[in-house]
């Protein structure tokens, strides 16, 4: 039996804080290891039982208990050191990295996760049972679920619906549960009876279910200019925080969204009526999705970090030089094709104090060094051409160095007439050359190609007849530049339809190609990616901007809806070309148009909605009492005989015990009338008199009697239900 109430005890006071620990864990892990969520959700509310029963007992013991807490703090301490060096050797992630960006940006880390569990979760549970079982303090209990809250929102990560209402309502829970523990003079009373269950119990039912049953608006763009973005959820309704980021899958295809916001501003010194900004290239394509496969089998041999590619000024020197031998004309390489002349470099600023990101936006051409060669550079250039950055945190001003793709490069390009199998074979001789200068451009240039083809070729699902379509396309032509001309312009014959609110059934990318024939950018970009990999052109499928709404003082705003997916294409001579297969008219020039923003409404509504559920909870709570009765009062209504004295003796006596938290279920009618006499000051004779007679005088219960004993009971209700001040005490006449 004693064992049995130590048991009853420690569920009572303990089950509560354990489940709201178990909760922050659950959602904590979700967001680093979301496949053993409930796994380790419940190792965690076993682990935190045993270390409830384990404070227990060290907290009756000071000193020794002290001593013992402190060991075992250390150790974990001491074995958290050791799983984050094994987590730096591992990955060359920093822990503060992985911990604040999301897991398709910083990976999967199994030591880096073991940190945040096994320390987190010890401190966790520590916090908890302190501030619930010592000493309660509920702001302190308040800072614990701070923590999942401050991790979704710097992972850019959503937090459902689910998760915050049972967050609080559990918290809340605990708050009623201690506050009734503790001491309290004799003048405060605390009333925990079924009302205030059922108050709480109605409020978060209604509240969680209209939250969650309340559609999620689709926001669109009311200009045709921002028709052509491709689908990134914003976090909290704020793109900069998931354009900020890289992701491992490449977007949705159909159902675009976004809000029109600017997320950053940019500027060149060289003049182009759009500017192609990249964001991000992607490595294969499988099951309906672009990913980044960084960490698979084919990409083991590709150091992102330290590869070197000829930046557009030095590739053209280098193929200017061999053709300059005049020992490759055989190839096509012909001195008179190098009519670009001398290439300058041109700036790109990208900048906004609002944006922060672990990448730059910029055009292709950008001459950056490597990782390993830039220790000075606030960025470095990312061995697929992307632009990173060594200080996030740091203002968001930056100004890049390019090449642009201008029309004389291009021209220069598709003069070449160059396709891969010539190309290569042209640098084979110039590597068998006896001339010194001609083996070493072709070893460099011979190592570019092959990891543009090795890494960029390949990597697809495709069907028969995208590969004969792709081959068809191409079939009249002979170099590569022409044959990605070829698949680019292939979309505007007129078949095709440009149309983001177009959702089909079938979203692949043959029904696209064969059967739908409308999408947005990301469909048309991956359709050429696909085909130009098919034909074995080495090309990738990129996301980033179409920068073109000029301001007064000649920046550019970008904004989310500017978001556009292209395709860029090595092409042999040349290099990494952009090519654009969306139809045109997906770009409007200029920014007129309706400023207004269907986001910032519901975003503005949302704070509404936010604000009337506080203010009718605080009615519902105010106001229970009077609707609870009011609902009494009508079901008396279709009481009949002489149950309804007997329903209205019973309501009398609840009203005495829900206003002085009394049981009054053993007191006679004669005790119950002189307690609220000297209680309640009201006189409930009548009421009483009227029971008695019908119940126990076996005198039928007429209307007459009832209508006046119901009336006299509205007119001493105010009194029933709550106990007047002394001051103003005021007994109910007869």
């Amino acid at each position: 039996m004693v064992m049995k109430n130590k048991i009853i005890g420690f569920l009572s006071r303990s089950t509560l804080p354990i489940l709201l620990g178990c909760i922050i864990a659950s959602m904590v892990v979700r967001c680093y290891y979301y496949e053993q969520t409930t796994l380790f959700t419940i190792l965690f509310g076993a682990a935190a039982a045993a270390l409830f029963i384990a404070f227990d007992w060290l907290r009756k013991r000071r000193i020794l208990g002290s001593l013992i807490y402190l060991a075992a703090l250390a150790g974990i301490f001491f074995l958290t050191t050791r799983l984050m060096s094994a987590g730096w050797y591992n990955s060359y992630v920093m822990f503060t990295d992985w911990f604040y960006l999301n897991r398709d940006t910083a990976g999967f880390n199994i030591y880096y996760f073991l940190v945040v569990y096994l320390f987190g979760g010890f401190f966790l549970i520590s916090i908890i049972y302190y501030f619930t079982q010592i000493r309660f303090r509920s702001l302190g209990l308040m800072l614990c679920l701070l923590f999942p809250f401050v991790i979704y929102a710097k992972r850019a990560d959503n937090m459902s619906v689910y998760q915050v209402t049972l967050i609080i309502t559990v918290f809340l829970a605990i708050v009623v549960h201690n506050r009734l523990k503790e001491n309290k003079s004799e003048n405060v009373l605390a009333v925990h009876d079924i009302a205030y269950i059922v108050t709480v119990a109605l409020f978060v039912s209604i509240a969680g279910a209209v939250a969650m049953l309340l559609p999620k608006p689709e926001v669109k763009s009311v200009l045709e200019r921002d028709s052509h973005a491709f689908d990134i959820m914003p976090f909290n309704n704020n793109p900069q925080n998931t354009y900020s980021r890289y992701s491992s899958l490449s977007s949705d295809r159909y159902g675009a969204s976004y809000t029109g916001e600017i997320i950053f501003y940019c500027e060149s010194d060289y003049y182009m009526p759009v500017y192609y900004i990249k964001r991000q290239s992607y490595d294969n394509f499988y099951d309906e999705k672009w990913h980044n496969d960084r960490n698979s089998e084919k990409y083991t041999t590709f150091d992102y970090y330290s590869s070197v590619n000829y930046n557009r000024k030095e590739y053209y020197e280098a193929l200017k030089t061999l053709a300059d031998t005049n020992k490759y004309s055989e190839f096509g390489l012909d001195p008179s094709k190098f009519t670009v002349g001398e290439m300058t470099v041109s700036s790109f600023r990208v900048f906004d104090d609002n944006f922060k990101g672990v990448y730059v936006p910029s055009p292709s051409g950008v001459i950056a060094k490597t990782f390993s060669e830039s220790l000075k550079d606030k960025y470095y250039m990312y061995g697929d051409g992307e632009i990173m950055v060594k200080n996030v945190d740091a203002d968001y001003d930056y100004t890049v160095s390019y090449y642009p793709e201008t029309d004389l490069y291009d021209n220069y390009a598709r003069s070449l007439a160059l396709n891969g199998d010539s190309y290569y074979s042209m640098l084979q001789a110039a590597a068998e050359s006896d001339n010194e200068q001609d083996r070493a451009i072709a070893e460099r240039l011979m190592t570019q190609y092959s990891m543009a083809v090795e890494y960029y070729t390949g990597g697809i699902d495709y069907s028969p007849r995208m590969k004969q379509l792709a081959e068809q396309i191409t079939s009249h032509y002979t170099s590569d530049y022409a044959k990605a001309k070829a698949l680019e312009t292939y979309f505007e014959n007129g078949e095709f339809t440009y149309d983001v609110d177009y959702v089909p059934e079938d979203t692949s990318i043959d029904a696209f190609l064969f059967e739908n024939k409308t999408g947005s950018c990301t469909s048309f970009a991956t359709s050429m990616a696909m085909m130009a990999r098919i034909i074995g052109l080495p090309a990738r499928y990129v996301e980033g901007f179409a920068a073109y709404e000029r301001n007064n003082d000649d920046t550019i705003s970008v904004r989310d809806s500017n978001a556009h997916a292209y395709v860029e294409v090595f092409i042999p001579g040349a290099g990494w070309l952009d090519f654009d297969p969306t139809i045109p008219g997906y770009m409007a020039e200029g920014t007129g148009g309706s400023t207004f923003s269907i986001s910032s409404f519901t975003q503005y509504f949302s704070r509404i909605f936010v604000f009337l559920g506080v203010l009718a909870f605080v009615i519902l709570v105010i106001l229970f009492d009077r609707i609870l009765e009011l609902v009494f009062r009508i079901r008396l209504h279709f009481v009949k005989g002489d149950e309804r004295i007997i329903k209205l003796y019973a309501r009398v006596m609840h009203l005495l015990e829900f206003s002085g938290g009394d049981d009054l279920r053993s007191y006679t009618s004669k005790m119950l009338t002189i307690y609220a006499s000297e209680h309640n000051k009201a006189d409930i004779r009548q009421i009483a008199e009227l029971f008695e007679r019908t119940c126990f005088g076996g005198i039928p219960l007429d209307d007459e009697s009832y209508e006046k004993c119901y009336s006299y009971y509205k007119s001493i209700y105010k009194y029933l239900r709550k106990r007047p001040k002394p001051e103003k005490a005021v007994a109910a006449e007869a």
